[in-house]
Order: C-alpha cells, then structure tokens, then sequence
C-alpha cells in the first residue's frame, strides 16, 4: 500500500511539474506589442514604442493567464501621459497586445496665476503650462464654478486625473456630445474660444443646477441650461443655430438652449442684460 502510494505521489507530482514546466515554456510571456489605433500617432516609431513598452513593466516569461493587466495599464499611462490604453489583449501562446489610441488635449484648466492644467476629455493632466492664451488651434479655456473644487489640485502631476467635487460626468460628457454632433477635437478647438461651468437657481424648480456658458472667437455667448439633462441634443440644437447667427450681432444678443414644459428642446435668442 506504501509503495503505492509513492508512486501515485510521484506520478502526480510529475505530472504538476510538467504542467508549471510547460506554463513557463510555452505560454511566458515572449512579446509585447502596440496596436495604435490613431493615425499618424505620437509613438509611430519604433523608439517610442519600445520606450512605451519597457514603462508597462511587464513581467517576462510569466505565463500570460496570470498576468496584471490592469496593473500595466496603469504603468503605461502614468509613464505616457498622452497614451490612452483601450485594453491589453492576450495572443497565445505568449504574446500580449495593447491596443491604444492617442490622447488629445481639450481643456485648459486655470489653477492658479501661473499654472494651468492642459487636459483631455477624460480630465488626465497631459502637461502643465505657466502661461496660456486660447487659440483655434490649442485647448479650449475651462473655467468652473467656485462651488466645484479639483479635489487632488494641489498634488496632480503630469499622468495624473484630476477629480472633481461636482459634476464631474458633466465636464467629461462635453468633448464625447460634441463628438456626437460630429465635431471633432479639432474642429472643438476651433469653435469655442471657452467654457464654463456655472449654477444657478431654476426659476421653475427652484433647485440649484449646473449650465454651461460657452464663447466662440467672434465673442458670442452661448448658454445651456440644465446641462445635465439631454446634453447632446442641446447641443445638437445649439449647432444648428450658431451656425445661421451673425457674429456682427454678438454684442447685443446671446443664444439659450432650454427645454419646455412638453420636454422640447428650443435655441432661444435673447437680448443680453
């Protein structure tokens, strides 16, 4: 029966290591790639993209069923500010690819006198400049209420993301509904010269809400009120108005976007107060 025993220990002893034998041979991690899905990416060459790879801090020769993605898709955004990681999927026997696009700068947060925060759409510090002037080409200015404060401002750092103490999904919501009404980064860029988030009191509610207040390059002032509620249909709606105004009239009327009583979202143009 002993001896029984010992050979059936043994067999499945060996059998154990051959199976960690073959997880460490057959699937460790061999290879790492990038699957940039920008055109034209910031890490195209082949320098960048072995930097990009050697900041994930892989680990080489695990075996890809046990390895940390979450834990490299931090390490590669915090080391590349300006690499958005969708996901990292795994190729057996041992390969690992991390499918990626490029982030673009959207807001320019003012923090201080000299300091503002150049972020994207997802509120990620991409760099922090000391000077800044709004053009059609570089971020839009994003200012925020005196009620909403950037809770880790005073120890952000470049590859950080900043968090909000109120309407947060409200300020990333702004680029994506944008994107919707098929206006790209760019074409963002070149329309609004700023943006800010401002409360009021609801004359009908009396409830406290957030709107938007928005200026293009020729200084027309744009309002959208409860800019929580159906963003990308205000908008939408916002677009096709400003597209027919005359910036000539810019200093005497403002555009309002608002939602009636029957839910119907209307562009109203007012007199300025």
């Amino acid at each position: 029966m002993k001896k029984k025993l010992i050979i059936t220990f043994s067999v499945i002893g060996g059998i154990i290591a051959l199976v960690i034998i073959l997880l460490f041979t057959l699937f460790g991690l061999r290879h790492i790639s990038l699957d940039l899905r920008t055109y034209n990416s910031l890490f195209s060459s082949e320098e960048a993209q072995e930097s990009v790879i050697s900041s994930g801090k892989f680990a080489y020769n695990m075996p890809i069923f046990f390895q940390d993605k979450q834990g490299y898709i931090n390490n590669l955004e915090k080391s590349n500010p300006y690499l958005k990681v969708i996901n990292i999927e795994s190729r057996f026997p041992n390969t690992l690819v991390v499918k990626c696009v490029d982030r673009e700068e959207v807001f320019a947060i003012k923090m201080a006198e000299d300091k503002y925060f150049i972020v994207d759409e997802d509120l990620k510090v991409l760099r922090i400049e000391n000077i800044f002037t709004s053009t059609q080409t570089n971020a839009i200015l994003l200012s925020l209420d005196s009620n909403i404060h950037i809770e880790n401002a005073i120890q952000a750092e470049v590859g950080d993301f900043l968090e909000l103490s109120a309407d947060q999904k409200l300020v990333e919501n702004i680029s994506p509904a944008l994107k919707l009404n098929n206006r790209n980064t760019a074409e963002q860029k070149a329309l609004f010269e700023s943006i800010n988030v401002k409360y009021r009191t609801n004359p009908l509610t009396a409830r406290s809400e957030a709107y938007l207040e928005l200026y293009d390059f020729a200084g027309v002032k744009m309002s959208i009120m409860e800019a929580n509620d159906s963003l990308t249909l205000k908008l939408n709606c916002l677009l096709a108005v400003h597209a027919v105004f005359d910036p000539a009239e810019a200093s005497i009327y403002e555009l309002r976007v608002l939602k009636n009583s029957n839910g119907d979202i209307f562009c109203h143009q007012t007199q300025k107060s």
